[in-house]
């Protein structure tokens, strides 16, 4: 009987203990965490409202500049001069990290770019969960932002190097033919038909030049490229085509036809395409940088 009032007098101890450290833990929130929260929420808006203030100053460029210039004497503070007027703002404000401006500006420009006033800028963090949902809403939408820009400048490498590469194989017509052609396409799209007795393939259509076919085309290429350049690990061909829905045999055929000896030469090509995308990329956006400043 005492062993078992010893163990009730125990749990009864532990579960008290526990309530009692929930009930803290409660109290730390809504005294610290949530007052905090809403005390940053407040600053952050009248961020937005100076901000607003600055924009609309008829002495606008010449506050910048006096911002700018008090940043780097005073506090060491470097800024460029394609800085966005919301991050100066913050920067100036804060005079924090670059991390914690970086936060802070990202939550500034999705509220002007949702039309959010200062007015609105609370409720409006409150709606979306929070400054940091917030601020991974925008990186969500520029990292995608990046990824189709670079789809595309790997696109156009593509484009430029199958238009350089050596011929495999030539296309006869019979009679003189004056072939549709478009500006926005860089190919003639044909379809061509298996002769099993003369062992020919035979074009039998010219597609009209369309830039959406091609840009399926030149996607679909760089797809089989890279599950051509795994072709030689067995093991991880077979999973890749499998959760695409290729055939293997087909791909080989593929890498053959577009004479892609082999993993090796894949992988060779898409490096190539990649550097060259890079380099372009970089060049594009040191041109940006050079118009804004």
């Amino acid at each position: 009987m005492k062993i078992t009032q010893t163990k009730v007098d125990i749990n009864h101890t532990i579960i008290t203990h526990a309530d009692l450290l929930a009930q803290r833990h409660e109290d730390y929130v809504n005294e610290f965490v949530t007052r905090a929260n809403n005390e940053l929420y407040c600053i952050l808006a009248e961020l937005l409202e100076l901000h607003e203030k600055l924009v609309a100053c008829p002495n606008k460029d010449k506050l910048i500049k006096q911002m700018r210039k008090s940043l780097k004497e005073k506090y060491g503070l470097k800024t460029q001069a394609n800085t966005k007027t919301t991050s100066l703002v913050v920067k100036y404000v804060t005079r924090a990290s670059r991390k914690t401006a970086h936060v802070y500006g990202r939550v500034l420009d999705v509220a002007i770019a949702n039309s959010i006033s200062s007015a609105g800028l609370i409720d409006y963090i409150k709606a979306n969960g929070g400054i940091d949902k917030v601020r991974m809403a925008v990186a969500s939408k520029e990292t995608q932002q990046h990824i189709k820009s670079v789809e595309a400048h790997l696109q156009k490498q593509l484009r430029s190097t199958l238009l350089s590469k050596q011929d495999i194989g030539q296309a006869l017509f019979s009679g003189r033919k004056t072939l549709p052609h478009a500006k926005d396409v860089s190919f003639t799209h044909m379809l061509c038909s298996f002769n099993h007795q003369t062992q020919k393939h035979e074009i039998v259509g010219i597609i009209y030049p369309s830039s959406r076919i091609e840009l399926l085309v030149m996607t679909e290429y760089l797809d089989m490229l890279q599950v051509a350049a795994i072709s030689d690990d067995h093991k991880l061909f077979y999973q890749r085509c499998k959760e695409q829905g290729l055939d293997m045999d087909l791909i080989h055929r593929w890498m053959a036809s577009n004479n892609i000896a082999n993993a090796a030469t894949a992988q060779q090509l898409i490096t190539s395409l990649s550097t060259l995308t890079k380099s372009a990329m970089t060049a594009s956006n040191q041109a940006t940088l050079k118009l804004a400043a």
